[in-house]
């Protein structure tokens, strides 16, 4: 399983806050970093390619429009964006580290939320139908996204000691969520499965159907 995100990828395609020479060489040693993190060769990294040219633009004073001669290594890093969308962002930003990242744990603090709502919008619950939060000990450290609803208690959290990634339960501890399910943090990569499971397991209603005209 892949552990890449998509991050550097979108970057490089927009680098237009990448104005000063510091700015590009630290994005530039990010994109290595995220590289590395993800098992990749940074050297045959299309977005590595394409902040490295910027740096070179910038630090020649030359136009910071991309030319020709990049549409290939833009072309690598669009079909990789396409690619990376079928695999959840939180599951590679969890198996691959998050502790004492700060780079990482912003982008977990953004996709946690965004794979919550995910799973609330297959099981057919309203944004007012229920509330997100994210506790953490230390901003340093990565912490508990949860859902909370009428019927359900989610919880995304980071893999430790053998401890799976996703749980559920009923929020009071009512049968049949009287007890904590899990499942590692690689379900979320089949968020309308996992949505299935709890809906099953917990005894969800179904979602409203839309009317017929």
């Amino acid at each position: 399983m892949t552990c890449d995100i998509d991050y550097r990828y979108r970057r490089a395609l927009e680098p237009d806050g990448l104005t000063t020479f510091e700015n590009a060489l630290r994005a530039l040693n990010e994109a290595v970093e995220d590289a590395r993190l993800a098992a990749l060769d940074p050297a045959v990294c299309p977005a590595i390619k394409l902040l490295t040219r910027h740096l070179g633009r910038v630090s020649h004073g030359e136009p910071l429009c991309h030319t020709a001669l990049d549409d290939e290594l833009r072309h690598q890093c669009i079909e990789r964006i396409a690619e990376l969308k079928r695999a959840p962002a939180i599951v590679a930003l969890v198996r691959r580290g998050l502790d004492y990242r700060p780079q990482e744990l912003r982008h977990y603090r953004r996709e946690g939320s965004r794979t919550l709502r995910a799973i609330a919008f297959q099981l057919g619950l309203e944004h007012t139908d229920y509330r997100l939060g994210y506790t953490t000990p230390q901003e340093s450290l990565a912490g508990d996204h949860t859902l909370e609803a009428k019927q359900l208690y989610l919880r995304i959290s980071p893999e430790r000691y053998g401890e799976p990634g996703v749980a559920w339960r009923n929020p009071h501890w009512k049968p049949p969520g009287a007890t904590m399910r899990k499942a590692s943090i690689t379900a979320l990569r089949d968020i309308p499965a996992l949505a299935a499971r709890i809906a099953r397991e917990l005894k969800l209603p179904s979602p409203a159907q839309p009317g017929l005209i």
